[in-house]
């Protein structure tokens, strides 16, 4: 483990290493494009396809590419958020601008722009990480055409985490990963005895997770979202909720009920060999950052950063981009190794 990131640079911090970094890209504006990846025959009957929006910093022929992954009650608009109050609120874009990353914010099947399978209570956590993988080879291919990935990196947030987890669990899909607001510890606190009776087993979990969710929710897809709620964001600005809500979309009951069971991701998580950055909020509800770091036995580099006073929902803390800094000095120190 490489330890707890507080404003560490690899490229320095005086002014002259800070014009380094963003002059090395110098870009004026990334570039946006909406793609339908086809993921037909991949998952569950009447998914065809993934909903994508690839972002691409000018001028670059060569660049990391990082594909997002949203967490529960979330759309891919999570990390891209609308620019309506002053100040930086797309992750994407700042990584894409600042960074030199190319950046992939995806939907889920079944979520925002994504095709809805017939039966959504098929959608847990393994085939939701089957056909997000499934979707990276279209994604990737349309990249090559506009410029060189260099590295693919994972991204989830919160339940997002787990969907990644598992992805590199059984497909070993990236050559990265990053985990925001996902810790493994689940939410205890909120679970039945039944529910608990399941923890740190995924194996035994995912055949009974559709009729605990069927109990608990009554619905694979459940409408609306808490995610703007005190209890995930305190002391953030009632404007600042205002532009998260524009990013609101069903939660994925199986997978987000899966990610509040203890446990439930500790063999996926033992399993992955790459680097990996974890990023929680200093209120978070996700589970101490060491105790994170602990479970990932197998990867020799990790790299954590706890972004202070911040709650679940990062990209609207008032200090977001220092989170995202990390996240890009991350990338770019992984990049440094590369050459």
């Amino acid at each position: 483990m490489t330890g707890i990131l507080v404003d560490q640079n690899p490229f320095g911090n005086d002014q002259h290493d800070v014009d380094r970094r963003l002059g090395a890209y110098a870009a004026p504006m990334a570039r946006a494009e909406r793609l339908d990846l086809d993921v037909g025959g991949l998952g569950p009957d009447g998914v065809e396809w993934i909903a994508a929006d690839l972002i691409v910093p000018d001028g670059v022929s060569v660049a990391p590419l990082m594909v997002c992954f949203p967490g529960g009650g979330m759309t891919r608009r999570y990390f891209d958020l609308p620019e309506e109050q002053p100040g930086e609120w797309s992750m994407a874009r700042y990584l894409a601008d600042h960074f030199g990353i190319a950046v992939a914010v995806v939907d889920h099947p079944g979520v925002g722009d994504s095709s809805v399978p017939d039966d959504p209570y098929t959608l847990n956590p393994r085939v939701v990480a089957d056909v997000d993988h499934g979707a990276l080879s279209e994604l990737v291919a349309h990249a090559m055409d506009l410029f060189e990935p260099t590295r693919l990196i994972g991204l989830g947030h919160s339940m997002g985490g787990l969907v990644v987890a598992h992805a590199q669990w059984h497909h070993r899909s990236f050559d990265a990963v990053a985990f925001l607001g996902f810790g493994g510890a689940g939410l205890p606190e909120y679970l039945t005895k039944a529910e608990l009776s399941y923890a740190d087993n995924y194996e035994r979990l995912e055949p009974v997770l559709a009729e605990l969710v069927r109990e608990r929710f009554g619905t694979a897809l459940v409408p609306g979202s808490i995610t703007s709620s005190d209890m995930l964001n305190p002391g953030t600005l009632s404007e600042a909720r205002q532009i998260l809500s524009t990013a609101s979309g069903p939660l994925l009951a199986l997978c987000g009920l899966a990610s509040m069971v203890p446990g439930s991701s500790n063999a996926a998580l033992a399993s992955i060999e790459v680097p990996v950055f974890i990023g929680l909020g200093e209120n978070d509800i996700a589970a101490d950052i060491g105790n994170v770091a602990a479970l990932l036995t197998s990867s020799g580099d990790v790299t954590a950063y706890v972004l202070a006073e911040a709650g679940h929902n990062h990209s609207i803390s008032k200090n977001r981009t220092d989170l995202w800094e990390a996240l890009g000095n991350w990338v770019a120190a992984l990049t440094e190794q590369d050459n």
